[in-house]
């Protein structure tokens, strides 16, 4: 099904773009999407402690570049740089969204969720437990990160955290391959931001159906 829906993924690690590619053959094979890969978001931020104005400026550039291109929404695949999503949104009327968003709100609309957060990066796992404790004030959220990044390993990284009726969440889209691995070694729930992303972007810009 054709739609001409143009949907551009701005990313931090060329890892992500085959997870991507995966999830909207599942979820959003109606879109026709536009990779924008900046291999050095992650580092430059790292050696600096932080986004920097500079490195903010830099991803409102790869956003103004997929919007010019004619981009009918952009996402996000890097966590560390949702808080640009949002300046985004103010300056743009293209749908502009952060790696989590998706899946901050589901964990925001469950009462009193307790969530281990998994990563493979320590700067990915910091900024997501900030922005997630900000965004769902009633969760509790502790951190574990796993390297090198495999089903095993996260799983190893998640036990000491978990308790009856914890969510697992991915801080990464590099992640969501170990998704389903995960979930059945941990026999937990697991949340992958990557399709919640893809479902959501698909709600906002087709119609349902009459």
């Amino acid at each position: 099904m054709t739609t001409g829906l143009l949907v551009a993924f701005v990313h931090a690690t060329p890892g992500s773009v085959e997870p991507v590619n995966d999830a909207l053959r599942a979820e959003f094979p109606e879109a026709e999407p536009w990779h924008l890969v900046d291999d050095r978001l992650v580092s430059e931020a790292d050696a600096a402690g932080g986004l920097t104005p500079a490195l903010r400026r830099r991803m409102l550039s790869l956003i103004r570049h997929a919007i010019d291109g004619g981009a009918d929404a952009v996402q996000l695949s890097c966590s560390m740089y949702g808080p640009v999503a949002a300046l985004a949104r103010q300056l743009w009327d293209v749908p502009v969204r952060a790696s989590d968003d998706a899946a901050f709100a589901e964990i925001t609309h469950r009462e009193s969720a307790e969530v281990v957060l998994l990563s493979s990066l320590d700067s990915a796992s910091a900024d997501s437990a900030q922005r997630l404790t900000d965004a769902a004030p009633g969760a509790a959220v502790r951190s574990a990160r796993a390297h090198p990044a495999s089903a095993d390993s996260l799983a190893q990284a998640a036990k000491p955290h978990l308790t009856e009726g914890n969510l697992v969440l991915l801080a990464q889209y590099s992640l969501s391959p170990h998704a389903d691995d995960l979930a059945r070694i941990l026999g937990a729930e697991v949340l992958s931001p990557l399709p919640l992303g893809v479902r959501a972007l698909r709600s906002e810009l087709l119609p349902p159906a009459p």
